[in-house]
């Protein structure tokens, strides 16, 4: 076999008739079809998809998700709330006690029971929970 002809070996001998031409590793091979660019559109959209999977993680992996539904105020003694909707759904919220929206001051919290007969007769009771936290308000309503 002999070696084939090239410009860095003028030396060489051609190759014989018939046989393949040398593989040339600097070109395409002939016929082959030139691969297209991303675009810088389609670069985006990958980069904002990456960009969004991680908020989608940081939003599961830390809670986030909690923090914007409606959570159980563990309100403390002496604080106020505004405690608005229905009596089978109510809404509580921590709010100033010279806000006008304070409805009631905290007397006391019982933790651990969802018990609103623990409060006694003198107190409105609403009980709380979330998961496993679960506790009983004892409120006064403001004047």
């Amino acid at each position: 076999m002999s070696t084939p002809q090239s410009p860095e070996n003028p030396h060489a001998a051609a190759p014989e008739a018939g046989a393949p031409a040398p593989f040339d590793y600097g070109q395409a091979p002939a016929g082959a079809v030139p691969t297209a660019k991303r675009s810088k559109g389609k670069k985006v959209l990958s980069a904002l998809g990456v960009v969004l999977i991680f908020v989608v993680i940081a939003v599961v992996k830390f809670g986030l998700r909690d923090a914007m539904t409606d959570k159980p105020v563990h309100a403390k003694v002496g604080q106020c709330v505004a405690v608005t909707g229905s009596d089978t759904d109510p809404k509580v919220d921590t709010v100033g006690c010279d806000d006008s929206k304070a409805t009631h001051t905290v007397e006391k919290v019982i933790d651990k029971t969802f018990d609103t007969n623990a409060c006694g007769g003198e107190f409105d009771a609403l009980a709380q929970q979330l998961g496993s936290d679960k506790f009983v308000l004892c409120l006064t309503p403001k004047q």
